[in-house]
């Protein structure tokens, strides 16, 4: 049984968050990867998500174009410098920059727009510094 396209997407994202180099003391947590911070952790929590695909072909014979966005979260400590979570977050935007494309198997992702750092938000032991990055998946094209 073949692997679906939804699979290599995901892996195509994951595999390129592991190829992110992090500052020293700072660990990236994948999905589903059991992790137990403590009040003073530094860690990117990663988040894949799949939106409504676009129907481009009226015959149903393509498939859609798949889209989504992963959510990296800078997780930093209450009463660290916020400056340096700002920077790691910089740091993932530009790792995740626009005309990014990222290969599994026969399927590209691709991010056709540059990373968003959102709102800061601070919880009851971390303050966490979102970054955002849409990514879309075209069809393969029949020969």
């Amino acid at each position: 049984m073949a692997d679906t396209v939804e699979m290599k997407i995901y892996q195509a994202l994951l595999l390129r968050c592991q190829e992110f180099v992090p500052p020293a003391g700072v660990s990236i947590v994948l999905p589903g990867v059991t992790f137990t911070p403590t009040a003073q952790s530094k860690f990117v929590s990663i988040e894949v998500h799949f939106n409504r695909s676009i129907e481009t072909d009226l015959s149903l014979v393509m498939d859609p174009i798949r889209q989504g966005f992963m959510r990296t979260s800078v997780m930093w400590p209450k009463g660290s410098a916020i400056v340096n979570g700002y920077d790691l977050a910089g740091q993932l935007r530009a790792f995740f920059r626009r005309g990014t494309k990222l290969l599994q198997a026969d399927t590209q992702v691709r991010i056709d727009e540059d990373p968003e750092i959102g709102v800061l938000v601070t919880g009851e032991t971390h303050h966490n510094i979102p970054v955002t990055t849409r990514w879309l998946c075209y069809p393969q094209v029949p020969a």
